[in-house]
């Protein structure tokens, strides 16, 4: 199976009526799963199931001889996955993985990797991925940390009115005590909300730090009996923080963070 980068030309065509093509592969699902006659995939083409055994693979056709990883081929992957994550156990395949026909979906995907497919899928029954984002207010998290630190507040009105040049030690380190401050702001708020979620929770995963309005970004995995407590957490830990900053549910989403690295079966 080939992975194809961004901007790159897929391969491993086939040429047919339509000109060159290859089944793009979106993800590993239990066999007997049924897709949505409505969904569609890149190029607007439709999906389709191909099983093996106790596993099958979502794929579609797409046109090869074009530059791969535009916007719309993105947001293609992300939709079908997503909404296959709506229904059933699901691994999502990273983006740009292409096989040559289906035929090759059986012999160089499915099959060499049949068992280990169905102990993730199995592991993954009856849970689901959701993400929470919290960001802050950082007007009002600034003016928290003003009102809490009279080095920083005298700083700040001390460097307001001056000339940059003037004044650009006072204003280096004031940039450094805000930062300081909010590190220890976020690891505070971040601990809370987190130890209100993760009791609802099978599994998490803290993912990298953003923005500066960045709080936590938190993959869950969630078990299906449990989705209504979760969910209430999260409006819980969205009360804790109004006025301050926000909180957003995301999910059901493909389980990205809860599935071995491709790197583990991709050739």
């Amino acid at each position: 199976m080939t992975l194809t980068e961004p901007g790159a030309t897929m391969d491993e065509p086939t040429t047919g009526p339509a000109g060159l093509t290859a089944q793009y592969v979106y993800a590993i699902v239990p066999a007997g799963t049924t897709v949505p006659d409505d969904l569609t995939g890149m190029d607007d083409g439709g999906v389709e199931v191909v099983a093996h055994d106790r596993i099958a693979a979502v794929i579609g056709k797409v046109v090869t001889d074009r530059p791969f990883g535009r916007r719309e081929d993105l947001l293609a992957h992300s939709r079908v996955t997503d909404t296959l994550a709506q229904h059933c156990a699901v691994i999502p395949v990273r983006f740009g993985a292409v096989l040559a026909d289906t035929g090759d979906v059986v012999a160089e995907l499915l099959g060499p990797n049949s068992d280990f497919f169905a102990s993730v899928l199995d592991e993954l029954a009856g849970h689901r991925q959701f993400v929470v984002r919290a960001r802050y207010d950082e007007e009002a998290v600034l003016a928290e940390i003003v009102k809490e630190h009279p080095e920083i507040a005298t700083l700040r009105n001390d460097t307001r009115d001056q000339p940059v040049e003037e004044s650009w030690n006072e204003r280096i380190r004031l940039g450094e005590l805000v930062a300081r401050a909010l590190e220890v702001k976020r690891d505070v708020d971040s601990g809370d909300l987190l130890d209100l979620l993760t009791p609802h929770a099978e599994g998490w995963n803290i993912r990298a730090a953003g923005e500066v309005d960045h709080l936590v970004d938190v993959a869950f995995l969630v078990a299906d009996e449990r989705l209504d407590e979760f969910e209430q957490a999260a409006e819980q830990a969205a009360r804790n923080l109004a006025g301050r900053g926000r909180v957003r549910l995301v999910g059901p989403t493909a389980p990205y963070d809860f599935v071995p690295g491709d790197d583990t079966w991709a050739s």
